[in-house]
């Protein structure tokens, strides 16, 4: 499975969250057809959340 790099709202420079890999991600997709992804900061530990294209989205799911 290819890396996710979210923001982590923990691991904040200056006031503004910084791009992290996101650990063990769990792709899915809301009613509206839209894909997001959950997990977790593999530096912190903080939760992470993402919205993601669809092709994105569908990749990541297989």
């Amino acid at each position: 499975m290819a890396t996710l790099m979210a923001l982590c709202m923990k691991c904040r420079t200056n006031n503004k969250p910084t791009m992290r890999e996101m650990k063990d991600p769990v792709v899915t997709k809301n009613e509206k057809g839209r894909y997001s992804a959950k997990g977790t900061c593999v530096v912190c530990g903080g939760n992470m959340f993402k919205f993601m294209s669809a092709a994105d989205g569908e990749a990541m799911m297989k």
